[in-house]
């Protein structure tokens, strides 16, 4: 037996878990583990891309994320250590980017509320994310007045989907596409 042992592992940190289906976001949120990044975010219905910015940016200011938030990459997975995770994530006052569901289709899409990135929107309406981008552009308030714009801190083009399907249900009911 072995009395001096090397503590590498916290407890919870022992066990790599999977999202079970029927958890709802609390019973996930107070889970002990580790999971995947992709599977909480996907339960959460957020893109993981918001957490790996924000990552980052803690790496930019000298903080480990792993002790901040509970997230890290380990190779070539970002893993979640859920006792840190769930804390950080019901402080965590950033807009939500939410993601398109597969089951959608453009009407459904439209109907939605909060922000999405572009590129999915775009998967589910006939106007490619070039089109709209390249439509933006002649606005000087893009968000306020078709409810796109280019976020740095995303990486890419955001929807605010209560502004954006307003303008989009109006230029193809009325085609008038040359409006802006």
């Amino acid at each position: 037996m072995v009395d001096n042992i090397e503590k590498v592992f916290n407890a919870d940190e022992m066990e790599l878990k999977a999202v079970e289906p029927d958890w709802t976001e609390e019973e996930l949120l107070n889970q002990e583990g580790i999971f995947f990044l992709k599977d909480v975010a996907a339960k959460l219905d957020l893109h993981p891309q918001e957490f790996k910015k924000h990552a980052k940016e803690l790496e930019n200011q000298g903080k480990n994320p792993w002790q901040v938030m509970g997230i890290r990459k380990t190779w070539t997975h970002w893993q979640v250590r859920m006792k840190v995770f769930g804390s950080y994530f019901r402080s965590w006052h950033l807009p939500r980017i939410h993601k398109v569901q597969e089951n959608w289709d453009g009407n459904t899409l439209l109907s939605q509320k909060g922000q999405f990135y572009l590129s999915d929107v775009c998967g589910k309406i006939p106007f490619s994310t070039h089109q709209i981008r390249h439509q933006i552009r002649k606005s000087e308030d893009p968000a306020s007045e078709y409810g796109v714009w280019k976020d740095p801190a995303y990486k890419g083009y955001l929807v605010q989907m209560e502004v954006f399907s307003e303008w989009i249900k109006k230029i193809w009911t009325t085609g008038d596409f040359h409006a802006l």
